[in-house]
């Protein structure tokens, strides 16, 4: 997975400015920074003997950190690649039936993600994202006549969104972000999810 997620990255790095003849502008160079939001956990599941489940959503905070590099082409395209961690708190649990409770929580996630898009003005980019997410849950079924389940493990999937980005003179800059990640299916003991999350999250960063 993680020979998977550097190989992404050469990808994006090499697409989004090995393509592009950069000139000068406050958004070429390194980056870092921190951000703050929430994340919405849609999921799909279902308990064997049972079909599948409704009402099984979750809604938290999300706060982390990020990196990455870009430029700008002589065109005024942006292209980029950036790595982020982040702590989340969202989690779900549905009743069964009366019998049991089906539960799924986020934990931590991580991920790499190119950004291509455009300047607006000197110092305002609008961007799109696509990449590559990889989530830690805690998933669990339990109540007489399941097989009960416990276990903590990490889901992965595409990512896509938006931003824009406001640049200052002094080299610190705000943005806000959109996107969606589509995590492939897991199953524990009786419990099979397919989940999604979208996340809202604004940031404040350095560029040197």
């Amino acid at each position: 997975m993680h020979t998977r997620i550097i190989t992404t990255a050469g990808l994006i790095t090499m697409l989004g400015l090995g393509a592009t003849a950069v000139q000068a502008s406050g958004f070429d160079g390194g980056y870092m920074g921190g951000q703050v939001g929430g994340a919405s956990y849609d999921i799909d599941a279902s308990v064997s003997g049972l079909g599948s489940l409704s009402g099984l959503s979750g809604t938290g905070a999300v706060g982390g950190i990020f990196a990455g590099y870009g430029g700008v082409s002589s065109g005024g395209v942006y292209g980029g690649v950036e790595i982020d961690a982040l702590v989340e708190d969202a989690d779900a649990t549905v009743s069964i039936d009366g019998e049991g409770t089906a539960g799924v929580e986020a934990r931590h996630s991580y991920g790499v993600t190119g950004r291509i898009g455009g300047l607006v003005s000197d110092n305002v980019l609008v961007y799109g994202l696509l990449g590559y997410q990889q989530t830690e849950v805690r998933s669990s079924v339990r109540g007489p006549g399941f097989v009960n389940g416990s276990d903590t493990d990490r889901i992965s999937g595409p990512r896509i969104g938006a931003g824009v980005e406001v640049q200052r003179d002094t080299g610190w800059f705000m943005r806000g972000e959109v996107s969606y990640t589509a995590y492939s299916s897991e199953s524990y003991g009786d419990l099979e999810i397919d989940p999604g999350a979208t996340r809202v999250q604004f940031g404040l960063g350095y560029r040197f």
